[in-house]
């Protein structure tokens, strides 16, 4: 980071598993990295770029740890950092018993278990929702009983949006329940908790927002505040994400403040975190929804790079490296958005108006469209949208008209579509 100064000797970072184009960001900062590979694919980019490369699967914290502990005999490892959900969990219990820089076990079960989460902000004397941990659709009833504005089930350990379900009547509850009781998220915790178990908790309104931040030796910078849009009941599809957050005077300290107090309540320490968190219709009151241990999906971590001119990656490596910090913030635009397109579901028969839309003043790009006959399922998560488009302007207001107008412009048509 501009500014900055490093010691001798260069601090060795083993990486798990990171996509080449994030693995390119890397090159030139002052760390020495091993990258673990999953077994099989290509290999050349990460041969050409690391001090190391083996292979693991790096979901299975036992298999990561044996390699993990054959490259810190030949080098002490000294920090781990893992960037996707699934292998946050494994890179803490590796960076535990190897005695490196990485947020603990602990720490990690508290952010990926909502419940967990909510006890310990609840025994901090934070505020949380109203909920319980339902292990029959018995439960989730009596809840609902006790919340006139309908409860929200979702999986204890979900991401990406994966079995939430809004219930505002009795009448719904069964069919929200199967929703949410059969989704799967693919972890496995050692107290052998899954999926099926669910989350029931008073639904809250008002508006939803993140916070993205890095944290070094239990600092934390908050690099900016980012308003979220969803495709509403009953799943809330996040549809897209403004960068900065329009705010009302007085919300961005409520909102700031909820989330690094949450922070501090679970033991976060080390490298970036997207935390959720929902502002009340009065303005007045804000509550940790989730903590993410790690950067923001749906690319706001490039959002955060456009307007502040911060990397969030190469801000986790020297975090956890150097226990550094991101110098000023420069900024590079006023505003960046991002919208994801949700056309109807069925089979893919012609995707047009990607030119116009990358003709468009402030689009950066669009990406992930799907090709002609891929099938597009009903939109129940993250997982099932359809492309996005990525924009910046001179302020918020321009950078999310420019996403919009270019979003409509793109047109997905399937075997789906009305008759005309």
């Amino acid at each position: 980071m501009p500014g900055q100064s490093y010691g001798a000797p260069v601090p060795h970072l083993l990486l798990i598993c990171p996509r080449h184009d994030i693995l390119g960001k890397f090159v030139g900062l002052p760390v020495a990295l091993t990258v673990v590979h999953r077994p099989g694919g290509d290999r050349k980019l990460e041969e050409s770029l690391a001090l190391a490369v083996v292979d693991a699967d790096f979901t299975d914290p036992d298999a990561l740890l044996a390699v993990a502990r054959e490259v810190h005999a030949r080098r002490p490892v000294d920090a781990v950092l893992g960037l996707t959900e699934l292998s946050l969990r494994p890179a803490s219990v590796v960076a535990e018993a190897l005695g490196a820089r990485g947020n603990p076990p602990a720490t990690l079960a508290l952010t990926q278990d909502k419940a967990a989460m909510r006890a310990r902000l609840r025994d901090r004397g934070l505020g949380t929702v109203a909920h319980r941990v339902c292990t029959g659709v018995d439960e989730a009833r009596e809840l609902l009983a006790r919340c006139p504005a309908g409860v929200i089930l979702k999986p204890v350990d979900g991401n990406g949006g994966t079995g939430v379900h809004l219930v505002r009547t009795e009448a719904e509850l069964a069919g929200a329940w199967a929703w949410t009781s059969g989704a799967r998220t693919g972890f496995a915790w050692p107290q052998g908790e899954s999926a099926s178990r669910v989350l029931a908790e008073e639904f809250l309104t008002g508006q939803e927002f993140s916070v993205e931040s890095l944290s070094a030796a239990g600092r934390h910078q908050v690099l900016a505040v980012t308003r979220k849009h969803t495709s509403g009941a009953p799943h809330f599809v996040e549809t897209g994400h403004d960068l900065p957050a329009p705010l009302p005077p007085g919300a961005y300290g409520t909102i700031v403040g909820a989330a690094l107090n949450a922070l501090d309540a679970v033991g976060y320490a080390w490298g970036p975190c997207h935390t959720e968190v929902m502002l009340a219709e009065d303005g007045e009151r804000a509550t940790v929804v989730e903590i993410n241990a790690r950067q923001g999906g749906d690319q706001i971590w490039e959002l955060v790079h456009h307007v502040t001119g911060i990397d969030m990656l190469q801000g986790a490596v020297l975090a956890l490296a150097h226990g550094a910090l991101p110098g000023p913030v420069t900024g590079h635009a006023g505003g960046a958005s991002i919208r994801y397109l949700t056309p109807r579901p069925g089979r893919v028969t012609e995707v047009t108006g990607t030119a116009e839309a990358l003709a468009m003043d402030g689009v950066i790009r669009v990406g992930e469209l799907p090709d002609v006959g891929a099938v597009l399922l009903p939109l129940g998560d993250s997982w099932n949208r359809a492309g996005h488009v990525v924009a910046a302007g001179p302020d918020p207001k321009a950078a999310a008209d420019a996403a919009d107008a270019a979003a409509a412009r793109i047109v997905v048509r399937t075997d789906q579509e009305p008759t005309r």
